[in-house]
């Protein structure tokens, strides 16, 4: 393996922590911080829980700051279970940032949406490292390393995370072949 292709996937894990990091403490680079209510030492906890999700239909978190409100109903519950393999048992947001939870609070899905170029810079700092997905927006790239998808379209762009969904070898594509097909029906949401 190269250095540079050793570099961009190092960034794109960091910007993955970052990501996380950010939906845990209810905030990201640039936006206003929002309190996060705790209850456990679970990293998942931290952020406010908004939306149980039993029936059929998805309720968005409610917004608190940046486009939580949109990162939260740009797919729906029923199409990350598909995509994820687990049940969401809840979704809640902040600061753009949507995580989809499964009762087990290891298993999860985070959704980031990013409003302008400036908010995704890293994202695209990191794509050299990444597998370019064509065909996906008008940009795309996916990372086994974070189970990461990365998708713009125009001056928006969308992460998706899922580290299950990382492959454990060069050949397993199972991951990202389910987060390409979640993010092609959260395409007209972006």
């Amino acid at each position: 393996m190269s250095i540079h292709l050793s570099q961009g996937r190092a960034s794109i894990l960091a910007v993955s922590l970052a990501a996380l990091l950010a939906a845990c403490s209810g905030s990201t680079a640039g936006a206003p911080s929002t309190a996060a209510a705790s209850t456990s030492g679970s990293a998942a906890a931290a952020v406010p829980a908004s939306a149980s999700v039993g029936g059929a239909t998805d309720a968005a978190a409610p917004v608190s700051g940046g486009d939580a409100g949109t990162a939260c109903s740009i797919v729906t519950s029923a199409a990350v279970s598909t995509a994820t393999g687990f049940v969401v048992a809840t979704s809640s947001g902040a600061a753009g940032i949507c995580t989809f939870q499964n009762a087990d609070s290891s298993q999860y899905l985070t959704v980031q949406v990013y409003g302008s170029q400036a908010d995704m810079a890293l994202m695209l700092q990191a794509e050299p490292g990444g597998e370019h997905i064509a065909g996906l927006g008008d940009d795309a790239f996916w990372s086994s390393l974070g189970g990461m998808l990365f998708v713009r379209k125009g001056d928006h762009g969308m992460t998706f995370l899922d580290p299950d969904l990382g492959a454990s070898s060069l050949t397993d594509t199972s991951g990202r072949d389910a987060l390409v097909t979640l993010a092609r029906t959260a395409l007209p949401n972006l």
